[in-house]
């Protein structure tokens, strides 16, 4: 039984016989409406549901199944991969911006389709989750064996330059023999190049491919990811090198240990030729 028919039929129950009559012919007339136009019922859940990690906020995207007959889109989070979700929003689009996310906090999302009778989809089936985390851009670092070492570093847990010897730096800058590196201070701090790509293209730290030595040459255009110390994930974008100066976007995850990592691997101790002549002065 069509929908038109269903409405027909109990409006006759309602009115009388010709009354009925008249209103469901008009009703089946009626075709352009959107309710009419469009089959109606079980509609199915987005597929290929993704997140992109920002600062204060994570971004969703997601692929829709039949979307000829989706009206709209609604967006649940939850605090738990298995817990209670809770809608935070509703778009006709294919993405949403989640503003209401806190740096540190992981959340979990799902999505569903609305058809144009009002029917909603289960829950779309991927598992996804996301911590956003403190981002910048437009910050710059000096040569470690230049006249400005003191700003050669950078601290990654205060967004701040310092110099490539204090006790909070995590990588540092450095010019050898005309080649521009980055460096990992230490050996618990772990560095490698994720190749050209865009800051948002590189989203979880890699299991493994860490330089053996902390050391990699920096290319503009491509992104570099580090593993400090303390057991956080971070990653510069380099823009630009040039005149002792090296320019990068950088994003740090202050939730500790996220996202997971596998054991570190075995380190061996920095090349003299990247270790800053410049001393402090006594």
């Amino acid at each position: 039984m069509t929908n038109a028919a269903r409405i027909t039929r109990k409006l006759g129950r309602l009115l009388p016989l010709a009354g009925g009559l008249l209103l469901g012919a008009a009703l089946v007339s009626g075709c352009d409406d959107e309710f009419f136009r469009h089959d109606c019922g079980d509609p199915l859940a987005p597929v290929e549901v993704n997140s992109i990690t920002g600062d204060e906020e994570v971004y969703l995207y997601w692929t829709p199944v039949d979307e000829d007959n989706v009206d709209y889109f609604v967006v649940y989070r939850s605090s738990a991969a298995y817990g209670t979700y809770v809608e935070i929003g509703h778009t006709s689009g294919v993405d949403f911006l989640d503003r209401d996310a806190r740096n540190g906090r992981t959340y979990f999302y799902a999505v569903t389709s609305v058809d144009y009778c009002g029917h909603e989809s289960e829950l779309s089936r991927e598992l996804v989750h996301d911590t956003p985390r403190p981002e910048g851009f437009g910050a710059s670092v000096a040569d470690a064996d230049g006249a400005d070492w003191r700003r050669s570093a950078w601290d990654f847990s205060a967004y701040r330059a310092v110099p490539w010897d204090h006790a909070d730096a995590d990588v540092y800058f450095i010019v050898a023999d005309g080649v521009p590196y980055l460096v990992a201070v230490d050996l618990d701090t772990d560095v490698q190049d994720a190749g050209y790509a865009g800051f948002d293209d590189v989203s979880w730290a890699p299991g493994k491919g860490w330089s053996p030595s902390g050391v990699v040459e920096l290319i503009p255009g491509h992104v570099y990811v580090v593993w400090t110390r303390d057991d956080h994930y971070a990653k510069v974008r380099v823009t630009a090198v040039s005149g002792g100066t090296l320019r990068f976007d950088w994003a740090y995850q202050v939730d500790r240990g996220n996202p997971e990592l596998s054991p570190r691997p075995p380190r061996q101790s920095a090349p003299a030729s990247v270790v800053p002549s410049i001393r402090p002065a006594a």
